[in-house]
């Protein structure tokens, strides 16, 4: 269909002089029979494509050898005890369990098999002394959660939880009486409030200890250290998303001051030791931490700016340790709260490390994680005293087939700047040449695209495959400007840059277009949708998961409008000219035939709707031009969150793969066969 023609059923406005078509609208509407009625003909034809397969069966068995082992994650030590969640070989979801760390006596907690395979469980926070757990329950991939708790020497279930809702904020009493929680519920429309709950009374009971009045776009989480609760006001003024932080003693009766107003920060402010810590860029060319008073005045530079901007933060023992990117590799910075500088702590390189949420406000260690193309993630768990790693757990996936070798090189992009690549391979194949390839990036919310194992990636390097990571701007690899670069009214830059990154392969002969697929998922959806129709004939497929493609419309769903800062506001006229000009579901052309596509989505995802696929694929399905597959994979209980049971995880992933193997022309049933 050629933009600006009407279809029945279309609806056409005028945003900023530019007539819009949306011929899909109806599809926005979950609850109606046609719109159900569509989504059981994908089911169908999404199957149908499948039916005749060969060698789906051994793929499948091959998956389940990287998905069906021990996974260990969410570590924390308390005292002397660690607590985490693990999924066993053979099991659907996982449990949470406790070990003593001197007897190496282990615990089982929470299982969650009981209550079917769609249910999950994690660890939501832990009292200071242990004896405490709360966790999470959910449904699906959702974002909304219940939480529980669980008497810890009792391995028992406490009556006291909170329904299905946003979870904002969970404090144990300092006492164990009880504890404060900020759980905003579908019902709770008319404004903010933080509760205390006592154990034993019933929830309708509990005792209001903090209320604001709700405004639009806004939401109200509680913080707190041993002496301090926090009250942090997320709202919008004037286009920015600005913080109102309010603080209040651990006390019978909570005496709450505001601390500071409409403050632009990347960080919520960080509660220790009585102190309030906040990580700041103002006047500043990257960010530091500085101590605030109770007035909200500055006190004192704990950290000065340094080359980079910090990214995470983790703190134990009075100290605390600040992750950098710097030149596309990690550093971790050491600082005592006084503001002393100890060091760096020594870190593996060439990959992707993380530091993990801490549960407890009282801890002598933390954890962090590393991966890279080549080696799967690894917990390890850091030691203050002894100023050492030790490894907790590992994912033991099955020996590669192949050694493989890691090329890095640089291309120009459309407007001459050079981008970093990098080309993973098996050894026998390289040097490639016209190899069937597959390609990602991110390119926002300054996300760095570190090397990272990938289960899909490496059985496609199984084949024979060529992988293909460009570290396009939008992320923030170079520091702030890499990803300003790409933000808000300069999206196109990234897709310029990952075009870029598919005409130099072809160019280099590493591959050809009908030999190239791409894949992404949420913001890397966009990415690759965007790049899909402004460069359909560049690309064979296309793995689009859980994306944003109407870029038109996408503040209208869930809570999609606080990323207005990222992508920009349609109310704002040149704002809505740059994503008018890039939204996907808008330049879908009727004489085109688009490469061959598999969405991904399903109803539990609230964060990036599943409306954008329904409408997508709606729209490129049944043109005069399209002769490749648009297929959907639509499920109930898919969402954002990666939870689905491991029968189900199996088997998308050996679909996904399948999907890219039979485009490409690999034969999968017989990996060596390239």
């Amino acid at each position: 269909m050629p933009i600006g023609e009407a279809l029945p059923n279309a609806v056409t406005e005028v945003l900023h002089g530019v007539q819009v078509v949306d011929p899909y609208r109806w599809l926005e509407n979950r609850e109606s029979q046609r719109t159900e009625a569509w989504i059981a003909d994908q089911r169908r034809t999404f199957d149908n494509y499948f039916a005749d397969l060969r060698g789906l069966d051994a793929l499948r068995h091959r998956v389940g050898q990287f998905l069906n082992i021990e996974d260990l994650d969410q570590p924390a030590r308390v005292g002397s005890e660690y607590f985490y969640r693990r999924r066993d070989k053979d099991r659907e979801q996982a449990c949470i369990f406790v070990k003593d760390v001197a007897t190496n006596r282990e615990r089982l907690l929470v299982d969650p098999s009981a209550k079917g395979p769609f249910v999950s469980v994690a660890i939501h926070r832990i009292s200071e002394d242990g004896r405490l757990l709360a966790y999470e329950v959910k449904q699906g991939g959702g974002e909304r959660k219940a939480i529980h708790v669980v008497d810890v020497g009792r391995e028992s279930v406490l009556p006291d939880s909170l329904d299905m809702g946003h979870a904002r904020g969970f404090v144990f009493a300092s006492d164990k009486s009880g504890f404060y929680y900020c759980h905003e519920l579908a019902a709770d429309i008319h404004d903010y409030k933080i509760r205390f709950h006592r154990f034993d009374e019933p929830m309708d009971r509990d005792r209001v200890v903090f209320r604001l009045d709700r405004t639009a776009r806004s939401k109200l989480m509680l913080t707190a250290d041993e002496h301090n609760l926090g009250a942090l006001f997320v709202h919008h003024q004037s286009g920015d998303v600005v913080l109102d932080f309010y603080l209040a003693r651990r006390e019978q009766n909570l005496q709450w001051g505001l601390v500071f107003a409409n403050k632009a920060l990347r960080h919520g402010p960080l509660l220790k030791d009585g102190r309030i810590l906040v990580v700041t860029d103002h006047a500043a060319r990257t960010s530091r931490i500085i101590e605030l008073t109770r007035d909200g005045a500055e006190s004192r530079v704990i950290v000065p700016e340094w080359d980079a901007d910090i990214r995470q933060i983790a703190i134990a023992t009075g100290e605390i340790y600040l992750s950098y990117m710097v030149d596309r590799e990690t550093m971790i910075r050491r600082w005592t709260l006084a503001g002393e500088y100890v060091g760096a702590i020594e870190l593996p390189r060439h990959g992707s490390i993380r530091l993990l949420p801490s549960f407890s406000s009282t801890t002598d260690s933390f954890f962090y994680t590393y991966e890279s193309f080549t080696k799967p993630l690894g917990i390890f768990e850091y030691l203050p005293t002894t100023s050492r790693s030790v490894p907790v757990g590992k994912r033991v996936f099955p020996e590669a087939l192949h050694p493989y070798v890691i090329e890095e090189a640089w291309y120009s992009s459309k407007d001459g700047t050079q981008i970093p690549l990098s080309l993973v391979m098996r050894e026998d194949v390289a040097p490639a040449h016209e190899r069937p390839t597959i390609m990602t990036g991110y390119g926002g919310f300054g996300v760095s695209m570190t090397p990272q194992f990938s289960i899909l990636v490496a059985m496609m390097l199984e084949a024979g495959a060529v992988f293909a990571l460009p570290n396009i701007r939008g992320g923030s690899e170079f520091g702030r400007a890499w990803h300003e670069a790409a933000r808000r009214r300069n999206r196109q830059t990234a897709i310029d840059d990952f075009i870029s990154a598919a005409e130099w392969l072809c160019a280099r002969r590493v591959t050809r277009p009908d030999r190239l697929a791409i894949f992404g998922g949420s913001n890397s959806g966009l990415l690759v949708g965007a790049a899909m129709t402004q460069k359909p004939d560049q690309f064979q497929a296309m793995l689009c998961v859980a994306p944003l493609l109407d870029m038109v419309r996408y503040e209208q769903f869930d809570q999609t409008y606080k990323w207005q800062l990222e992508y920009g506001c349609v109310d704002d006229a040149e704002d809505f000219q740059a994503l008018y000009a890039y939204s996907p579901y808008h330049h879908v052309r009727e004489d085109v035939n688009y490469p061959s596509t598999l969405f991904v989505s399903g109803d539990k995802d609230d964060r990036c709707s599943p409306v954008h696929v329904r409408k997508m694929a709606a729209r490129l399905q049944g043109r005069s031009g399209q002769k490749n597959k648009i297929l959907v994979d639509y499920s109930p209980e898919r969402g954002h969150s990666p939870t689905l049971p491991l029968s189900v995880r199996i088997e998308s992933l050996t679909r996904r793969i399948a999907f890219l193997g039979r485009e490409l022309g690999i034969e999968l049933s017989a990996r060596d066969a390239l």
